[in-house]
């Protein structure tokens, strides 16, 4: 049984609105600002935010109870300062006499007042600078994919922090669980709402049924990989923030008050904020960060479930619109938009589970040639992920990119290890019908061979790209490479000439699939876009026809 909702003292969001209400905050006589969520009233000085949850009860959470709500605010300082620390200040008391007003913010709850009545309490927030959340730099044009492979690092070393174990503490019908009942319940939550049309949704839930029927499995599999966090849970663009360009990101408004929806599949978690991206119509961005967070965590697994995610989270945003849009103490312009938010989120989710096809691109070529150059810009132009021989061999010996390896790394069979690892980590991804872009040498036809037979037996199309630079050039990049000794690669100058008498001619390649950038000529990267143009339209031609079963 449900408890009866205490509701929040009469004239408590006015007084918090008024400046009289902050005595403790100076910045208050210089006005108050004041916004409202589906489950908060948010009030804004200069300096300080002060976050004061309504008393609902919405199914997916209660605040029905001030010891619920309570209960609450300590639980959003406690997680989100893993991410933000600076940012949570604190907790601060609603006091009542002589009129509503906010006590100084404190690390735990106010005691009962003197009538033993149990005190509302806000969470207290730093005001982070206006325009500088993810959204808003995107919405300028100012969000560069530098920031974003920051914020994949970020999440990344977060998630290798916060793992729940291996195997994760669930059993397989939990996980199970875990996984599919909130995509259920946001579907179900969808149903007759402002703005969705029922065979969207229809169309949402066959894919959704179809893609746990011949998947299921997947998911389940990550569990006793120990691929489980207890992560953020709400990762979108409004919720990440740059200080400033060259900032470290912050994250903040994680999920406190259901445990389940943030003890997740980091596929889940990455996925939001990708499939954030995508509505924002930056879909290279959003691929752009799932590639950097791939690698840096060493999961492409990831990709065979971050489409099935990303359409959840597509749904949890059309749900989150949907209660905005019939929320009457939201002003009418607010509804409307959330009721256009709600419809078009719906169509991303039946979009992210539509087929789709990709292709298996090798930038092959001798030391310094431009390989990594070249296989980056690709995988931005094919919104595809790249993978680096000289960046998973060090991964997968435990250091960092910049150490070097002695000999020993690179005999016949640690190389040939290294060819089968990134064929590994390129199988999901392909499944994905994403296309995948492999940078290394390359220089034995066997490996060539072997990577089209992956291709082959994945019924996606291979592509090779072969770099090619004058001597001398390479010889100068090399040397810069050497004096910098930031690179992953470990060749020096000194292997130049083995290397190039090492290579084995690429003609084996079929003729209509195999294509050459000389990286020391004048106009190089605008032949590169227009091949990536052609490879594009190639892997589009074999695309599924529209209204092909899904995934």
């Amino acid at each position: 049984m449900k408890p009866p909702i205490q509701s929040l003292p009469p004239l408590v969001v006015s007084a918090l609105a008024d400046p009289r209400g902050h005595p403790h905050d100076p910045d208050a006589a210089g006005g108050v600002e004041q916004v409202q969520t589906h489950i908060s009233h948010v009030f804004m000085t200069r300096g300080r935010v002060y976050k004061l949850r309504k008393a609902v009860s919405l199914g997916f959470l209660s605040f029905a109870t001030r010891g619920e709500r309570n209960a609450d605010c300590l639980r959003e300082v406690a997680l989100n300062r893993r991410l933000a620390p600076d940012v949570y200040l604190g907790v601060a008391p609603v006091h009542l006499a002589p009129a509503p007003h906010l006590g100084p913010v404190a690390e735990t709850l106010a005691p009962p007042a003197a009538d033993g009545t149990v005190l509302e309490h806000c969470v207290v927030m730093r005001r982070l600078p206006a325009g500088r959340d993810a959204l808003s730099l995107l919405e300028r044009g100012e969000l560069r994919p530098e920031q974003l492979d920051r914020l994949a690092r970020c999440v990344a070393r977060f998630h290798a922090s916060h793992g729940l174990g291996r195997p994760a503490p669930f059993t397989a019908e939990e996980w199970l669980e875990r996984s599919e009942q909130p995509v259920h319940e946001s579907h179900d939550a969808l149903d007759g709402a402002p703005g969705i049309p029922p065979r969207t949704l229809a169309r949402v839930r066959e894919a959704t049924a179809r893609f746990l029927r011949e998947h299921g499995a997947l998911l389940e599999a990550r569990r006793p990989a120990g691929r489980a966090v207890d992560g953020h849970g709400d990762l979108h663009l409004q919720h990440v923030w740059f200080e400033r360009d060259d900032a470290e990101p912050l994250l903040i408004d994680c999920i406190e008050f259901r445990e389940d929806l943030r003890r997740i599949d980091p596929a889940s978690e990455v996925a939001f904020l990708a499939m954030d991206l995508a509505y924002r119509r930056r879909p290279r961005l959003a691929e752009r960060f799932l590639r950097a967070y791939a690698e840096a965590s060493d999961d492409f697994g990831l990709y065979e479930l971050v489409d099935f995610h990303a359409s959840y989270r597509a749904a949890v945003r059309a749900k989150v619109a949907a209660l905005a849009a019939r929320d009457a103490a939201v002003p009418a312009p607010q509804r409307r938009a959330a009721e256009g938010s709600a419809r078009r989120h719906l169509a991303l989710a039946a979009r992210s589970l539509a087929p789709r096809t990709g292709a298996l691109v090798l930038v092959c070529g001798g030391i310094g040639s431009g390989k990594t150059t070249v296989a980056n810009i690709l995988a931005d132009e094919l919104a595809g992920p790249v993978i680096a021989s000289d960046r998973l061999r060090k991964r997968l010996a435990g250091l960092a990119a910049e150490d070097r390896l002695g000999a020993g790394f690179y005999d016949p069979a640690s190389r040939a290890a290294i060819y089968e690892a990134m064929l590994e980590r390129a199988a999901p991804a392909l499944r994905s019908g994403r296309s995948v872009v492999l940078d290394a040498t390359f220089a034995r036809r066997a490996w060539r061979q072997q990577a089209g037979a992956c291709a082959e037996r994945l019924g996606v199309p291979a592509f090779l790209v072969e770099t090619r630079c004058a001597e001398a050039v390479v010889l100068e990049r090399l040397r810069r490479r050497a004096r910098a000794g930031s690179d992953a690669s470990d060749a020096g100058p000194e292997l130049l000439r083995q290397d190039r008498a090492a290579f084995e001619a690429t003609a084996e390649w079929p003729r209509a699939r195999r294509f050459r950038i000389d990286t020391d000529g004048p106009r190089w990267r605008g032949e590169l876009r227009a091949l990536a143009a052609q490879l594009r339209r190639e892997i589009r031609a074999r695309q599924p026809a529209p209204g092909a079963p899904g995934r």
